[in-house]
């Protein structure tokens, strides 16, 4: 959500007064910051190998994604007797890494990518004591131009100057509002159903910047929550601001890679669940809550009782799982339609123009990116175009033929030399998958106080988790872990296996850091010759 900021930022901001090294330096603070904040905060790792007993519950997770796999990992690690069951034939929901099947030699992720210095359930999973993954930096592209498109024209030079002052002022003034909600449980906030019920574009354009500034706020924000911001709850917008602490959300949220793919961390959670307690490939197809104990029947006829259900699927896949008592339709977020369009080129040719691998519009296609970023080895790479909006619902209404004729005019006409190196693509509609049915969850206006408090709490013995169920990280896989993660503690204090602990959030920071003036000399009197 933070990468327009990022690279203005980068160019004519505080950040642009970093080497590269100094930069990864302050990236790496970022990360030993949040980790020290972070500790004690899972109910898995070294302090509960010492933890003596058997919680006498059972629990069921329907759906192995990130939030899935997170909440059961964690339950078993305080002693429940946890069963996963998952539709697809995979554990890792909307991360999906292609690990040298879609571009050989290179991992390119399908869904969910980027990750932040500043979300701590991922930088404790990713630790030594945990699982000891590896982070690849986010490459800048300090000395390359990286257009961005506003209203069909090309922002650069001293319009790019113009804009980053423009959007420093517009996110400065957002940090302060931020600041002011309680980003785990928002409609507890100063003016909270106000907030909610007014979209993010009445706030935009409330704000005294100009045209372009705002043509930018909305090509960003807009696109990367996949809706347009009048459909998009200011309330919802701000969460995520503050979660990711204020001015550290558009400097820190995406920065970082995951070394040989984020499949990986799905895959460790669900080895320290065990192979036999993930049922893969087996669609539930409905959920009794009504009566005890809860009953889970699967679309083989097979029933699994249990205590309590998780319910970590997205909600636009609720449809296919009944639930009694009726999980009512009103309780389902609007989501967002991003959809991602990888190609496999013969090389990064862009760079020999002095392009950037990165290109923001407000047109069809929002953001393009090099999904091979930072990886070793020569050989194909790859380049993203990540669509929007009606850009993603217009690509996904057409033809394979027609989509890549469309999307290859349009990346042609940003990489000139695109259609000769292209070697092959493949399209990510995350909206008409079956087990997904969109991208990730964008409250609209009046969502985030009706719905929250339920998705937060749960009702009886069913709970959700999922990164919506997160309005601190929503969209970010650092969302789905700390759902998943909060569900599990919530049981965990219930039958007194834990006691309570509070989510460490970054620490907030309102404005970018401002350069020192530097001390000026003291004016030496000079004395008479002679005196």
């Amino acid at each position: 959500m933070s990468r327009l900021f990022r690279v203005l930022n980068r160019r004519f901001g505080p950040l642009s007064k970093l080497t590269p090294d100094e930069l990864r330096e302050q990236r790496r603070a970022m990360l030993k910051a949040t980790l020290a904040a972070s500790a004690g905060l899972l109910l898995s790792g070294p302090a509960a190998l010492a933890r003596i007993g058997r919680v006498n519950k059972r629990v069921v997770v329907v759906g192995a994604g990130f939030a899935g796999l997170c909440c059961a990992h964690e339950l078993k690690s305080a002693g429940y007797d946890v069963t996963v069951v998952e539709a697809r034939g995979r554990v890792g929901g909307r991360v999906l890494s292609f690990n040298g099947d879609f571009i050989p030699g290179r991992v390119v992720e399908g869904g969910a990518e980027l990750i932040g210095s500043n979300h701590p359930h991922w930088v404790a999973y990713a630790a030594p004591e945990h699982f000891d993954l590896k982070w690849l930096d986010v490459s800048e592209d300090d000395d390359l131009d990286a257009p961005i498109v506003v209203g069909g024209k090309v922002i650069r030079g001293d319009d790019g100057t113009k804009l980053w002052e423009g959007l420093d002022a517009a996110f400065t003034s957002m940090n302060a509002l931020a600041n002011t909600i309680d980003a785990e449980q928002p409609w507890k906030s100063p003016d909270a159903e106000t907030l909610d019920r007014r979209a993010l574009r009445s706030w935009i354009d409330a704000g005294e910047f100009d045209a372009s500034v705002k043509g930018a706020l909305e090509a960003n924000l807009g696109g990367d929550n996949g809706v347009p911001t009048s459909k998009l709850s200011l309330l919802a917008m701000l969460c995520q601001v503050k979660g990711g602490g204020c001015q550290t959300f558009w400097t820190d949220s995406e920065v970082y890679r995951c070394k040989g793919g984020n499949q990986q961390l799905a895959a460790r959670l669900a080895g320290g669940i065990g192979e036999t307690r993930v049922i893969l490939g087996l669609p539930v197809k409905e959920i009794n809550i009504g009566k005890s104990p809860c009953v889970v029947t699967c679309a083989d006829g097979r029933t699994i009782e249990c205590d309590d259900v998780v319910l970590a699927v997205p909600p636009s896949a609720w449809k296919r799982i009944r639930v009694n008592p009726d999980l009512a339709a009103s309780l389902r977020p609007q989501m967002g339609g991003n959809t991602k369009y990888l190609t496999q080129v013969k090389k990064n040719f862009w760079k020999e123009g002095g392009r950037s691998q990165y290109t923001l519009s407000d047109g069809d296609i929002s953001w393009t990116w090099e999904s091979t970023d930072a990886q070793e080895g020569d050989g194909p790479i790859g380049l993203t175009a990540f669509c929007s909006g009606p850009g993603s619902d217009k690509f996904r209404a057409m033809s394979a033929e027609d989509r890549d004729k469309a999307v290859g005019a349009v990346l042609e006409n940003w990489f000139p030399g695109y259609k000769e190196n292209l070697e092959k693509v493949r399209f990510m509609g995350w909206p008409d998958e079956q087990w997904t049915g969109g991208a990730y969850s964008a409250f609209a206006p009046g969502e985030v106080t009706r719905i929250g408090p339920t998705l937060a709490k749960g009702f009886g013995n069913l709970h959700f988790a999922g990164e919506h169920c997160s309005f601190a990280f929503m969209g970010y896989m650092e969302g789905a872990l700390h759902s998943g993660a909060s569900v599990a503690r919530r049981l965990a204090e219930r039958d007194g296996v834990t006691a309570p602990k509070k989510l460490p959030l970054p620490e907030v920071v309102l404005e970018p850091a401002k350069e020192e003036e530097p001390e000026k000399p003291e004016e030496k009197k000079l004395q008479p010759v002679g005196g």
